[in-house]
């Protein structure tokens, strides 16, 4: 056989391997509650294993939290609020190239943390992990020559030695060695930024997870993913294409009001048009005040801690410098990106945000200016042209007591799973955490055919 008939031959094979894959390994029809991240995960994990899927989304497009909208007097497509990925987020990355949007996430090698006066640049030498981060550090102004040194002592503790289940962040830095100047500028931005919540009230489990995950376990966990689409473009979009493609039923503006349960199973959903859907199984990915809404036992989801986040949309009038990410230290609003430089488009984000949510417009705008100012001092003088900003009072969480409220996918209710970034994926509640929650969604539905 020659090597064309040998390439052929593969070809065939995989073709039925594929082919194989798609035949559907249950004959039920399901049903998908929701169209966020976590909703949209299922249903490709189903679809692609040629599993009938309808999913229902009371909104007009698909995407949750992670959307976009447009701003009439600009005509600027702009994000509800930054979203992004770290590199050791694989799940969340293997989501979007399923889809065929990883294209659109630009991962930046370095990472600006500015102060106003010293800037540390993070990024990888040729040192594997957990030493690759290490030079950039010690040549930067940025930490003193004892927080330095601190800091190599303290990545052993911190590999090592897991936070007991009542520990805060802050609690078990402080026990395994952090020193305050290492508390107030890493530790703290690091946990604001990833988890939403200061180290003070954050689980200590989370924030030992995140800094192992992005800064020490692997070369390429720290780097931050950026869109550089509107988000709407980047999972809405390309996961109803995918999802279509693959012949899912979505509907849009299909607003469910009640999950109808007898003898321990569901038997139908009731919509707000007052049609009634029947189906073989069902998955709620929503959130769990909308679950509770709905009349199913959230199982003390209702009592998790959710945390507020602002983020304000600059609009210069001119261009605007091409900044790379910057996490600035000491201000409410912790993060600057520059999303288009062109025209004179920045956005800052302020994480942990309770203390921000009764101030007037005005005045967040000039902390958003202040910080991304201290991004690049040509921002400072730049005339502003539009500022928006936007709330959002149920963002992330990963409070100590959250554990004790996130359920597991599988319910006493025997043909309904749940999906949601605030169920137990052993991850704060991210985009990474939505789509494990869909994944592990999915499997359970599978595993129990």
């Amino acid at each position: 056989m020659g090597p064309q008939d040998a390439q052929g031959g593969n070809s065939r094979q995989g073709a039925r391997e594929v082919e194989a894959a798609r035949r559907p390994v249950i004959s039920a029809h399901v049903a998908v509650i929701g169209g966020g991240v976590a909703g949209i995960s299922c249903a490709c994990e189903l679809a692609e294993r040629g599993v009938r899927v309808t999913l229902l989304e009371s909104a007009k497009s698909l995407g949750g939290r992670v959307t976009s909208f447009a701003d009439p007097e600009t005509g600027m497509t702009l994000d509800n609020c930054q979203h992004v990925l770290l590199g050791c987020c694989t799940e969340a990355v293997d989501f979007l190239r399923q889809i065929g949007s990883l294209e659109h996430v630009r991962f930046h090698d370095r990472l600006n943390v500015i102060d106003g006066r010293n800037t540390l640049t993070i990024e990888a030498s040729r040192l594997p992990a957990p030493l690759h981060l290490l030079p950039s550090i010690a040549r930067s102004p940025f930490f003193s020559r004892r927080a330095k040194a601190d800091l190599y002592m303290l990545m052993p503790a911190l590999m090592l030695r897991e936070a007991g289940k009542g520990e805060t962040a802050r609690d078990y830095m402080r026990g395994i060695g952090c020193t305050q100047e290492l508390l107030e500028r890493l530790v703290e931005p690091v946990v604001v930024s990833a988890l939403n919540e200061t180290s003070e009230q954050a689980s200590g489990k989370y924030a030992r997870m995140v800094l192992v995950e992005s800064l020490l376990k692997s070369r390429r966990g720290y780097r931050l993913g950026v869109p550089t689409v509107p988000q709407s473009e980047l999972i809405g979009k390309p996961g109803l294409a995918y999802l279509e493609s693959r012949g899912c039923d979505v509907r849009l503006r299909c607003r469910v009001r009640s999950v109808r349960v007898r003898d321990g199973a569901v038997r139908w959903l009731e919509l707000t048009s007052g049609e009634r859907m029947e189906f073989d199984r069902y998955v709620a990915a929503v959130p769990p005040d909308a679950l509770a809404r709905m009349g199913v036992n959230t199982r003390g989801g209702e009592r998790l801690g959710w945390r507020p986040i602002v983020s304000a949309h600059l609009i210069f009038d001119g261009q605007t410098p091409a900044l790379e990410p910057a996490c600035v230290v000491g201000q409410p609003f912790g993060w600057v990106f520059s999303k288009g430089p062109d025209v004179g488009y920045v956005e800052v984000v302020a994480s942990a945000a309770g203390d921000l949510m009764d101030l007037g417009k005005d005045e967040l705008l000039a902390l958003a200016r202040r910080a991304a100012a201290t991004a690049d001092r040509v921002l400072e003088d730049m005339p502003l042209r539009k500022g928006i900003v936007c709330r959002w009072r149920r963002a992330p969480f990963a409070t100590l007591a959250c554990d004790a409220h996130r359920p597991a996918a599988e319910t006493p209710t025997s043909n309904l799973v749940l999906a949601g970034d605030w169920t137990g994926t052993d991850w704060p509640a991210t985009i990474e955490s939505a789509v494990r929650s869909g994944r592990a969604a999915a499997s359970a539905l599978l595993e129990a055919a």
